[in-house]
């Protein structure tokens, strides 16, 4: 359980700890604690505890939590099963749903990883009423994903209802998740292990994984990085001419709703190089999901260090942080 959540929910950590064979081990998630020291404490957790394998872990907080504890569940006693119960936004419409579980690596980020399906993901909104506003904004770095993927109508309407999220408005949270979700479910039910159209859902990772890892972890959280990084693919889109200027327009009038100016540092050479690590690229040429219009994307191989290079100097002119 997120040593956050458990401090915010005092009353469910009580709870779950007066149950009859539950326990309760508290762990800090920070996305530089999602490594495999921390994996390691947790397994030696488990075993000391001796749970055997017809027991469940239960994931109660957001997506590091989530990771963390699916990759303990998917290699411990060979696998036993485990419940997702995320706590932020990100992790209701993301990383809870589809099975991918692992931790970071100083190469990159989730390189060592398996997909592990939960046997359940119990959300409840009560958790978002403690959710900071910047946690908010990562979890809408994911949704703003989805809506490019979904179309005109979702993007039109989750773009007009923003200030709503921060209001914490349930009908209006229930429905953005549910369609955030819909839309995730659609591509695992056709591609559960991403050898195919699944890949899709990486719009905008393979530049946001590499910002994140550039920056150690500690300077922007992942869905920022990720908004980052459709804005910066988006770029690359247009100016190959996959992508039209008033669809970028959309993209970017998002983008800058979304995210507050930095000027925090990211190094450039260290982000394409990290780029050419991503753990998606095949025969040794990287995948980038590029955005064709509000509603479709597209795998490219073909993508240069120039254009890596010109999205980011573009980014940076929009003062969402500064290149070194």
């Amino acid at each position: 359980m997120d040593s956050r959540v458990a401090k915010a929910h005092l009353d469910l950590r009580n709870h779950i700890e007066q149950m009859d064979k539950m326990s309760v081990s508290l762990f800090e998630a920070k996305e530089e604690n999602k490594n495999l020291e921390q994996l390691s404490i947790l397994l030696t957790s488990l075993l000391k505890k001796n749970i055997e394998r017809d027991q469940i872990l239960f994931a109660i907080g957001g997506g590091v939590t989530g990771d963390i504890v699916g990759f303990a569940a998917a290699i411990y006693k060979r696998g036993i099963n485990y419940i997702q119960v995320p706590t932020t936004l990100l992790s209701m419409v993301d990383s809870s749903i589809g099975g991918k579980v692992g931790v970071n690596h100083p190469l990159g980020k989730n390189m060592i990883g398996a997909f592990h399906q939960p046997i359940a993901v119990l959300i409840s909104l009560k958790f978002l009423d403690t959710l900071p506003d910047r946690e908010l904004i990562c979890g809408m770095g994911e949704i703003a994903k989805y809506a490019i993927l979904r179309g005109d109508q979702f993007f039109d309407y989750f773009q007009s209802h923003t200030t709503q999220v921060f209001e914490r408005s349930k009908p209006l949270l229930m429905k953005i998740i549910k369609t955030s979700i819909d839309t995730k479910k659609r591509y695992i039910e056709r591609d559960v292990y991403e050898n195919g159209v699944r890949a899709h859902l990486n719009l905008g990772h393979t530049i946001g994984h590499a910002i994140e890892t550039a920056t150690g972890y500690s300077v922007f959280k992942h869905g920022e990085a990720v908004l980052l990084g459709i804005l910066a693919e988006a770029h690359i889109a247009m100016r190959m001419k996959l992508l039209k200027a008033s669809a970028f327009e959309k993209i970017l009038k998002l983008v800058r709703q979304l995210m507050n100016e930095s000027n925090a540092s990211v190094k450039l050479d260290d982000t394409i190089h990290l780029v050419l690590y991503d753990k998606k690229a095949k025969g040794g040429r990287v995948r980038f999901v590029l955005p064709t219009s509000i509603g479709n994307v597209t795998i490219r191989d073909d993508i240069t260090p120039r254009n890596i290079s010109d999205a980011m100097k573009f980014v940076a002119s929009e003062n969402l942080f500064v290149l070194s």
